[in-house]
């Protein structure tokens, strides 16, 4: 909470000190006539003579005579008052002007935002722009409502002036069509109007601006004031000025709508025809294998901007970019051979080899270390959890095994056109495993069945055996099912690749890992638990499966706060639609700072935010064994159940509902 407050006071300090001018943010082009302050500037400063009298009213608007008050000669400057009340206005904004229940808000939209955009901005910035576009548009009554309060308050008219403009930020999306000294003309790309705005970088014609803005005037002109979140984009990027155009024109009624815009864009500016057409290749190939991962796409581009290449044909090229985002463990749990990539191009596996080696330098040259540790540091946002595989683990399995067997790289490319075509399993142990994931989705007898079938065909099958576990009734019977699981998993392990779960055979030995530390936690062997969870972290540090908040349950029932914090330092706890907050909350009751008004803020909070936990605080039950499959998205039931599992029996989670 103290750090979503920080960023908000820190974005006002920005805001504040971006204007210092006499009409800070003045000048509405939506105002009527009659109420535009350029035209109010422009009346009261007109008189026949061009002088104003000592015994006139003063311009400043505070109903004095000129001489008592601005005529003066002591009389400080009259932009040093006016800069002075506005700023004393936005301080106590700060301090006073969110309630507590904003603050809960702001905090879960940050969450939200996090998971959502994170593949396309940093984090700082998308705090910025989640906080920005909540107070200024979202929930703008918020800040409209505090400074109407304002208004009745003060009577120096050039505040009043200000405040009124104040109330009405807007979203720009435009282009930049010249610079003059500091000033960028730009035009607005749906009615085309032309605005002023104060440079805000090294602008270019031909770039375009987007982000909210609040007018106000400079010499007499309208000029808008940027807010800090406001975005560049290159002027070839023209399919993602038509996405924000298409959406500001339908109207916003939630700016994240807005800015997912950007999720998924690939950037193709300034790039040759050739570069051109090795990026088309690499989305092409992307979107054919649903592949969802930004930074394949990101890596493409940035070494293709970078990196001197001589090449004459795009397709081994591009065959290089993939396999090496492959290598890196990018392609999000899809294992593809070289052989495949290549045929799939137009190229041979040379040529793929020798470009997968060259960008693989280029990637490793900038960072500081592999990927595999990176991953470590910054795990990937998980959006679906449970024991069962993921739904697109069983085509997966089936494709790898198909080109598995495939003799030739004809054969190969023959396999792949036929995309509907069966797959015939040509082993026992096949066989089994693929019963299973037919089990996995199956309900009672028909369930049953199958997996007694999967282990009559191989009885070391992995998923047989963790599938078994709901048949046993005894739990040295269960335990001993999962140690079946995991000692076969250990033998078939291949963990040549740069991810281990990169390739699709090896994913049932991680969910054996996962399923037992979920297992040992039920039973109350938290030793036990973190001992397998940490070996499932450290073989797979990207952690697909959300072993991370296992673990950090696990650490929490032993008492083992210090253990957690270090782990909470390499991933945000706000990642994965808000999970984390829950933990935040923990942390807080167990050192003590929070008072009593605070845990019923808390518990409140808690409440509104995703009434079916609250109802299963108050209800207490044993949550049973970790759950098949959980679709993880905010207030949800599936959210609820996740959150109930990890932190039943930890203290503190009593004054949750209680």
């Amino acid at each position: 909470m103290a750090g979503v407050v920080f960023l908000f006071i820190h974005l006002f300090q920005i805001i504040r000190n971006t204007g210092r001018d006499l009409d800070w943010w003045k000048g509405n082009h939506h105002l009527p006539h009659s109420q535009n302050p350029a035209r109010m500037e422009e009346k009261l400063m007109k008189r026949g003579d061009g002088v104003v009298g000592r015994n006139d009213p003063c311009l400043c608007g505070s109903g004095k005579k000129y001489k008592k008050c601005c005529g003066r000669e002591e009389t400080v400057n009259l932009q040093q008052i006016i800069d002075t009340e506005l700023d004393d206005i936005l301080m106590e904004f700060i301090e006073v002007g969110i309630d507590p229940k904003e603050l809960h808000q702001l905090t879960e939209r940050v969450s939200k935002w996090l998971s959502v955009l994170s593949t396309s901005f940093g984090r700082q910035t998308i705090e910025v722009l989640a906080i920005e576009s909540l107070v200024f548009h979202d929930r703008s009554d918020i800040w409209r409502d505090f400074i109407e309060q304002k208004m009745k308050t003060h009577k120096r008219q050039r505040v009043l002036d200000v405040l009124m403009l104040w109330k009405e930020p807007f979203y720009l999306l435009a282009e930049v069509q010249k610079v003059e000294g500091n000033v960028l003309h730009m035009r607005e790309q749906g009615t085309g109007e032309m605005y002023l705005m104060e440079e805000i970088g090294e602008e270019k014609p031909g770039e375009w601006f987007f982000g909210l803005v609040i007018p106000r005037l400079r010499d007499g002109k309208t000029v808008l004031q940027a807010l800090q979140g406001m975005i560049t984009i290159l002027g070839t990027n023209q399919k993602l000025v038509q996405k924000l155009a298409a959406r500001l024109k339908d109207g916003v009624n939630d700016s994240l709508e807005l800015y997912q815009s950007f999720v998924g864009v690939t950037p193709d500016q300034d790039l040759s025809a050739l570069q051109i057409e090795i990026m088309e290749l690499v989305s092409g190939f992307v979107d054919d294998y649903g592949l969802e991962n930004e930074a394949i796409e990101g890596i493409a581009f940035t070494f293709l901007k970078e990196a001197p290449l001589k090449a004459r044909k795009p397709e081994g090229v591009a065959a290089g970019i993939l396999q090496a985002a492959s290598d890196f463990g990018l392609f999000e749990g899809v294992y593809v051979p070289r052989q495949v990539i290549a045929e799939k191009l137009g190229t041979s596996v040379g040529t793929l080899t020798k470009y997968a080696d060259m960008v693989e330098e280029f990637v490793l040259e900038r960072v500081d270390q592999p990927f595999g540790e990176a991953d470590q540091v910054s795990p990937i946002i998980v959006t679906e959890m449970g024991t069962n595989p993921w739904m697109s683990e069983q085509p997966l399995w089936e494709m790898l095994m198909k080109t598995m067997n495939a003799g030739s790289e004809a054969e190969i490319n023959k396999i792949l056109q036929q995309k509907n075509l069966e797959y015939t399993p040509k082993t026992d142990a096949e066989r089994a495993q693929l019963l299973c994931y037919k089990a996995y989705v199956m309900e009672g007898k028909k369930r049953e069945r199958l997996v007694r079938e999967a282990l009559e065909l191989d009885a070391k099958n992995v998923d047989a055996n963790l599938l078994a576990v709901e048949y046993e009734e005894h739990p040295v019977a269960k335990r001993l099912r999962y140690l079946t699981a995991l000692n076969a998993g250990y033998k078939t392990l291949d963990d040549s690749f740069e991810t281990i779960w990169g390739y699709i055979p090896n994913r049932p030995f991680l969910r054996a890992l996962f399923s037992y530390g979920a297992w040992l936690i039920r039973q109350g062997e938290y030793k036990e638990a973190i001992d397998q969870l940490t070996e499932l972290m450290t073989m797979n540090p990207s952690d697909h499966q959300g072993a991370k908040w296992l673990l950090l349950s696990a650490y929490l029932h032993t008492g083992e706060w210090d253990k957690a914090g270090e782990l909470t330092d390499d991933f945000s706890l706000e990642e994965n639609t808000g999970i984390g907050m829950y933990f935040h909350y923990l942390s807080d009751l167990h050192t003590g700072i929070l008072q009593p008004d605070e845990i019923n803020e808390m518990k409140q909070f808690i409440k509104n935010r995703n009434p079916h936990l609250f109802a299963m605080l108050k209800k207490g039950d044993e949550p049973g064994a970790f759950p098949g499959h959980l679709v993880l998205q905010e207030g949800s039931i599936d959210e609820a159940k996740l959150v109930y599992w990890l932190i039943y029996g930890i203290e503190g989670v009593e004054k949750f509902s209680g």
